[in-house]
C-alpha cells in the first residue's frame, strides 16, 4: 500500500460524462480509494468548499468560466490536493502553461491505460504527504530571520539540514530521486549595505518559483532549495529558470551595485542517486547514511 495512506484517501472525479465517472469510480474503488463524483463544476464546487481531497480528478473545461475559479478556489484552499486533468481536447501551449500556474499536477490525455491513471495518483499522493509534512512544520518557530514576513518561510541551516537528511532516507529507501540546488552567494562584507534587500528579494524569487512541497533554506552562506521526487533533468530546468529570473530581476538590474552582485552568484546542483557527489553536504550524509543503515 502506497505510504500506507491509500484506504483513507478521499478522491472527487468530476466529468460531465456519467459512463466515464462509472468506469474512474470501479477503477479507484478495486483500489480503495473512497470516491465521490461531480457533474459539473457547480457541483464540485459545493463537494470542495464541503471536505477537503487527497486528489481531485476532472475533464478540461476551456468552455466554462467557472473551471478557473474552481482551480484557483483548490491552490489558495487546499493546495495539498493534487489536481489530475483527463481530458480528449486539445490543449494550446499558453493554456498549457497556465493550467499549470494555477495549481494543476499532471495532464494525462485520452485514451490512457488504467496503471497510467493510478500511478499519477500515487505520485500525487506523495507530493501530498510532502506538502502536509511541510504545513505541520511551519508552524513551529525554526525560520530565518529576514523571511519571517514572507508568505512560505525559509528554514534556518539547522533544521534545513535536519530535513534533508529526513528526505534522503525516504529517498533512498522508497528509491525515488531528490535532488538540491545551492546558490552560493557572495560575502555579506561584499554586498555591504545591501546585504538584506538583496537576500530578502532573492527569497522572494525562490519562494515563489518553487513547488509547494520545495523546501528552502539556508546552508554554509548559501540560499539551498531542496527538490523532494526530482531527477536530474528536472533539476537542471528548475536551475536554468531560477537562474534566468534572477539574472533578469528588475530590482537588481535598476542597482548598480547589485547588478555587479549578480555575477557572483553561481549555483550548484546535485541529484540522489546520480550525482550527488557535487554538493558536500549531500556527499557527507550520503556516506553518513550508508554507513548507518543496514544491508538487506
Amino acid at each position: 500500500m502506497e505510504l500506507g495512506m491509500k484506504n483513507q484517501e478521499r478522491v472527487l472525479l468530476l466529468d460531465p460524462f456519467k459512463n466515464l465517472v462509472d468506469v474512474y469510480r470501479l477503477l479507484l474503488e478495486s483500489e480503495k480509494y473512497f470516491v465521490e463524483t461531480a457533474r459539473s463544476i457547480e457541483e464540485a464546487f459545493q463537494k470542495v468548499k464541503a471536505a477537503r481531497y487527497a486528489v481531485v480528478i476532472t475533464e478540461f473545461f476551456p468552455e466554462v468560466k467557472d473551471s478557473e475559479s474552481l482551480l484557483v478556489y483548490l491552490k489558495n484552499n487546499t493546495p495539498e490536493t493534487y489536481l489530475l486533468i483527463v481530458t480528449y481536447r486539445e490543449i494550446d501551449d499558453k493554456a498549457y502553461e497556465q493550467l499549470f500556474e494555477l495549481g494543476v499536477g499532471d495532464i494525462i490525455f485520452k485514451p490512457y491505460s488504467p496503471e497510467k491513471i493510478l500511478t499519477h495518483i500515487k505520485k500525487g499522493l506523495r507530493y501530498r504527504d510532502l506538502i502536509l509534512r511541510n504545513q505541520k512544520l511551519e508552524k513551529q518557530i525554526i525560520f530565518d530571520y529576514f523571511a519571517l514576513q514572507m508568505p512560505k518561510n525559509i528554514f534556518n541551516q539547522q533544521f534545513f539540514y535536519k530535513r534533508l537528511r529526513q528526505e534522503l532516507k525516504r529517498a533512498k529507501r522508497h528509491k525515488h530521486p531528490l535532488s538540491l540546488l545551492a546558490l552560493q552567494m557572495p560575502p555579506k562584507e561584499k554586498i555591504g549595505d545591501f546585504f538584506e534587500f538583496f537576500y530578502e528579494e532573492l527569497a522572494q524569487i525562490l519562494l515563489k518559483f518553487t513547488r509547494e512541497e520545495d523546501i528552502v533554506g539556508r546552508g554554509n552562506g548559501d540560499v539551498e532549495v531542496l527538490l523532494p521526487e526530482t531527477d536530474k533533468n528536472g533539476c537542471l530546468v528548475v536551475l536554468q529558470r531560477l537562474s534566468n529570473l534572477i539574472q533578469t530581476h528588475q530590482a537588481f538590474i535598476e542597482n548598480a551595485h547589485l547588478n555587479q552582485t549578480l555575477k557572483d552568484l553561481s549555483f550548484q546542483a546535485a541529484t540522489y542517486p546520480d550525482n550527488f557527489e557535487n554538493i558536500e553536504i549531500l556527499k557527507n550524509l550520503v556516506e553518513e547514511i550508508e554507513k548507518t543503515t543496514p544491508r538487506s
